[in-house]
């Protein structure tokens, strides 16, 4: 039996290329989460069949590596071509790679298991570690800083994402318990204060590369 493309189909596949079939597919995360995504889903999201999906996709992990390009694109347009000092142009994509996975439902776990050497992902990275150059800092010195700010914000974006409920209460209550000296001495619940440590640990880190290359 030939597996060749029918007329309509073409039509149909053609349709769902230009991000239109990734869109959908971050749409159903919204809805219901990552777990709710399946590719029959996703056909039956676009009124369209199984097979058309399979055609641009070979399996689900190819469609997550889209999606996480998808995301990328939103953070690289945060960039700021004007800025000379590199702490703000490596401030600003970090900032801007927060707000990018935060603004899509589990954003952080569709990025955080691509490792797809796709434009989007390669170009962020590239020019995070651009920043980091520019900041004096060699070669490997200057990627695994790169990496080390990437996975940061990856990790917060995680924490906060899957943050939900009385969390705060259920931690003040577990310390409350006995045994935890260092946090029943400190104001544990700041730790859902996630802007806030999100730009204490950004700023830690970036101070770290000035006084490396100090």
């Amino acid at each position: 039996m030939s597996t060749k493309p029918k007329t309509s189909d073409r039509g149909t596949i053609a349709a769902l290329r230009g991000g239109n079939l990734v869109r959908a597919a971050l749409d159903q995360v919204n809805d219901g989460g990552l777990e709710s995504l399946t590719m029959r889903r996703l056909a039956e999201r676009l009124g369209t069949h199984l097979p058309t999906i399979y055609r641009l996709y070979a399996d689900k992990d190819a469609l997550l590596d889209d999606m996480a390009e998808s995301i990328l694109a939103s953070a690289l347009a945060s960039r700021d071509p004007d800025a000379t000092e590199w702490s703000a142009r490596a401030r600003r994509l970090a900032t801007g790679l927060r707000s990018a996975l935060l603004a899509q439902r589990d954003g952080a776990r569709i990025v955080g298991g691509n490792y797809a050497a796709k434009r989007n992902n390669l170009s962020f990275v590239d020019t995070l570690v651009g920043c980091m150059r520019d900041a004096r800092l060699p070669g490997e010195t200057a990627l695994w800083s790169a990496s080390t700010v990437f996975c940061f914000v990856l990790g917060e974006a995680l924490e906060q994402q899957g943050a939900g409920g009385d969390e705060v209460g259920v931690l003040l209550d577990a310390v409350s318990m006995g045994g935890f000296h260092h946090l029943s001495a400190s104001p544990v619940q700041h730790l859902f204060d996630f802007d806030a440590r999100f730009d204490f640990g950004l700023e830690l880190i970036l101070g770290g590369v000035r006084r490396y290359t100090a």
